[in-house]
């Protein structure tokens, strides 16, 4: 069968657009489906546009979502099924609300894919029927919606046999910016807003060292690499062993990954710092990690369910930088304990701790969660637009501020610790700090000099930023590049934060929520006053 995969684009601006880093779940069951003998392309809109006349004349269109791309999915099935092309589609969203997804397509992929859709592919070529297919939503002969048994998670052993995702598959995967590689599912914790634990849950199935060392090879040399796992240190010997493999193996190139503040220390109740762990993070390449610390106030923690102390984040921060590690800190602003001080708080503790960069969303439920049944309960949700469900909007409404209150909170935390001028400043006093090492540099590297007016002036030009580091990277030696890119990285990333905000206030979207935000607090304080 020819079967395109498509993972639409959320409308509108948003923090995530420009990673260029595809999710792995249609790369995987890409890769399942070519091995089967399909005919079989993926397109991720936020790497290349969609080519509307191949996919036009495919035999089956699957599509992987978010809640924020969900709309954008479900257009896109419709016009699918207008041509007559069978329609699937996956991912967290519709495995919770299978019902919405089924009035727009032909199928449904509940929970893990990796067996439900090749079975699927495989029952649409012999033409029987789809009972047998766990995991599977469809409509029966009289138009009904059929939901077919739970597939149980894969197994560790399934999981183990699974093949590398086929990023080759992606139309326009060389210009991702990052190699995605994931080593396990699933996290062993349960915070309370998290969809992975609904979604994958808690048994965290881990992939073989081997595996991982021997995908990391098929990339050397292709660049940096983002460990997709949601908890990349779940098993600390395992971790370990990866590590060095990568060492013994000269596979060391600059990484990232995801992972709790608490790792940086040998246990969960002591307060000995994992030596040992982050010399081997250093030593293996890491570059920056990125901590879900979610808050600053201790009740927040709690109401999340994080199993977290403000303390382990000042910590941890400590200790990443002690390495030469970055930190990037990812808060979830907008739960039933914070109140107008929160926003003040958290951005004077991540400056004050020199947090690298941060990450400031507003608290949104999934479905599926228990945070949204609960606000689903109460009452409490704002608008069923699923396009605005991506953390930049404040969807519900929260109990010590009004929505309006939360949004700009936010967007005001977001602009100041983003300062152009701390930027700025960074770039000045790292450039002193190192100037004899980069007039050593321009001495001695000829291809920098030549460069140089180039260099200037595509600076001018903030959306030029990332050639200008394409540019140094490929002017110096590899050791040289290393030391400038931790030069420039954290300044370069402040930069890009600044104009983010600037472009997404801006964006006619954004103003207009922003307004339905403010009207709606006059309406309850209208309502409010009336009554009293």
């Amino acid at each position: 069968m020819k079967i395109r995969l498509i993972e639409p684009k959320a409308p509108g601006l948003n923090v995530f657009d420009r990673a260029r880093l595809p999710r792995l779940g249609l790369p995987l069951l890409g890769q399942l489906l070519a091995e089967d003998g399909h005919d079989v392309r993926i397109y991720v809109e936020t790497l290349t546009p969609v080519d509307w006349d191949d996919v036009g004349e495919a035999d089956l269109v699957g599509l992987s979502t978010t809640t924020a791309t969900a709309p954008a999915a479900y257009r896109i099935a419709r016009w699918a099924s207008d041509l007559g092309i069978p329609t699937v589609i996956g991912g967290p969203h519709v495995t919770f609300l299978p019902d919405e997804a089924l009035a727009h397509c032909d199928f449904v992929v509940r929970g893990e894919g990796q067996r439900t859709l090749p079975e699927l592919v495989a029952v649409l070529q012999a033409g029987t029927g789809y009972a047998p297919i766990a995991g599977l939503s469809y409509h029966d002969a009289t138009g009904q919606p059929v939901h077919n048994p739970d597939r149980p998670p894969s197994t560790p052993q399934e999981f183990i046999a699974l093949p590398s995702p086929g990023l080759h598959l992606i139309v326009g995967h060389e210009r991702m910016t990052n190699i995605p590689i994931m080593t396990q599912w699933g996290c062993p914790y349960n915070c309370d807003f998290c969809a992975v634990i609904q979604m994958f849950g808690r048994r965290v199935r881990a992939r073989a060292v081997e595996d991982v060392l021997e995908e990391l090879e098929q990339y050397r040399g292709r660049g940096s690499v983002f460990f997709y796992d949601d908890n990349f240190v779940v098993d600390k010997g395992r971790t370990r062993a990866l590590l060095q493999g990568m060492i013994a193996r000269g596979l060391t190139p600059p990484w990232s990954a995801q992972v709790r503040a608490d790792v940086v220390y040998k246990d969960r109740q002591g307060e000995e710092l994992d030596h040992e762990l982050l010399g081997l993070m250093r030593d293996a390449g890491c570059t920056m990690v990125y901590c879900g610390f979610e808050s600053v106030n201790p009740a927040t923690l709690a109401a999340y369910n994080k199993r977290q102390e403000v303390r382990d984040i000042r910590e941890s921060v400590r200790a990443f930088h002690a390495y030469g590690i970055h930190v990037h800190g990812m808060f979830v602003l907008g739960a039933d304990t914070d109140n107008l001080t929160t926003f003040q708080r958290t951005v004077d503790f991540a400056l004050r701790n020199e947090i690298d960069t941060v990450q400031f969303l507003m608290l949104t439920p999934c479905p599926g969660t228990p945070f949204y049944e609960r606000i689903v309960e109460q009452e409490r949700l704002l608008t069923d637009d699923w396009n605005l469900y991506d953390g930049h909007h404040c969807v519900i409404r929260p109990a010590l501020m009004s929505p309006y209150e939360l949004q700009v909170g936010t967007i005001r935390a977001m602009a100041r610790f983003y300062s152009a001028r701390r930027a700025v400043w960074m770039i000045v006093a790292n450039t002193t700090r190192n100037l004899p090492f980069l007039l050593s540099l321009l001495w001695r590297e000829r291809p920098l000099r030549v460069q140089l007016p180039r260099i200037a002036a595509l600076s001018l030009l903030p959306s030029r930023w990332p050639n200008v580091l394409d540019i140094l990277k490929g002017a110096v030696g590899r050791e040289s590049w290393r030391r400038l890119r931790d030069m420039v990285m954290v300044p370069t990333l402040r930069l890009y934060g600044w104009r983010h905000i600037r472009e997404w206030t801006r964006q006619a979207r954004s103003r207009a929520y922003l307004e339905f935000l403010r009207r709606l607090g006059r309406t309850r304080q209208q309502a409010a006053t009336g009554a009293s």
